[in-house]
């Protein structure tokens, strides 16, 4: 498992949204919320709390698309009273977030940047997923 510690990827973050004006700070992570990277501007532990959170919200997101019969989630958007989220997927298994400085921040321009860094390194943002270990009494751990 790599060491997210390390931020070996945090630079191409940084170069590619982390002069974008509007973001405040990005993260890339696994399907299952484990921080991959994160922007210089966002902390280890923030990171990996809101690698977590946009796991979670992104469950609620694939659960709503196949309620809907929506064949896919490519982007989810939070807009709060202080701030926006986007989310969109970034690889097999992998995601990439932004959080905003403020409401007005340019959607459209920060999620064009987003497209960019998904298509400049493709399938290199992967992630396998973990595989499940049986564990005794029937069950299974990732």
């Amino acid at each position: 498992m790599p060491d997210t510690r390390s931020n070996t990827l945090g630079w191409l973050l940084d170069e590619q949204l982390g002069s974008v004006e509007g973001v405040r700070y990005a993260v890339l992570l696994s399907g299952d919320g484990l921080l991959k990277a994160r922007t210089q501007t966002i902390g280890q532990e923030d990171g990996e709390k809101l690698a977590a959170l946009t796991a979670s919200l992104r469950a609620s997101g694939r659960a709503w698309d196949e309620f809907t019969g929506g064949q896919g989630v490519r982007q989810q958007l939070i807009e709060s009273v202080g701030n926006i989220g986007l989310t969109t997927a970034a690889g097999q298994n992998t995601m990439l977030s932004v959080v905003t400085t403020g409401p007005h921040a340019d959607v459209g321009l920060i999620s064009h940047h987003m497209a960019l860094l998904v298509v400049r390194l493709g399938d290199q943002l992967g992630t396998e997923e973990r595989e499940r270990v049986p564990q005794p009494g029937g069950g299974s751990a990732a």
